[in-house]
């Protein structure tokens, strides 16, 4: 089965741009803290600022990516099935 073409993306308004990155700066300092801080987590901001970067920017998305120990939880996070992760294959036949 093929999938169809997809369009191409719409362009963000540039207060919208700009309120995304603005989140996304806040979030990845606000886990950078987290790491240095005990208790406080790293890995939900990061998540977070990830998502705000792949709209605006997404080469920046790649060193996040690429950390070794907050790295596969973000992948693993983006892979989800919501935020249009692989489907499961299955028995596609409907059931009499």
């Amino acid at each position: 089965m093929t999938d169809a073409p997809r369009s191409p993306r719409k362009r963000l308004s540039r207060p919208i741009h700009w309120v995304l990155d603005g989140l996304g700066v806040a979030l990845l300092a606000t886990g950078a803290v987290g790491a240095v801080v005990p208790g406080m987590p790293t890995t939900v901001f990061w998540i977070g600022a990830v998502m705000c970067f792949l709209k605006t920017r997404p080469h920046a998305v790649r060193p996040l990516l690429r950390t070794p120990i907050i790295g596969p939880a973000i992948r693993w996070y983006l892979r989800w099935r919501p935020f249009g992760g692989a489907r499961r294959r299955g028995n596609t036949s409907p059931k009499a």
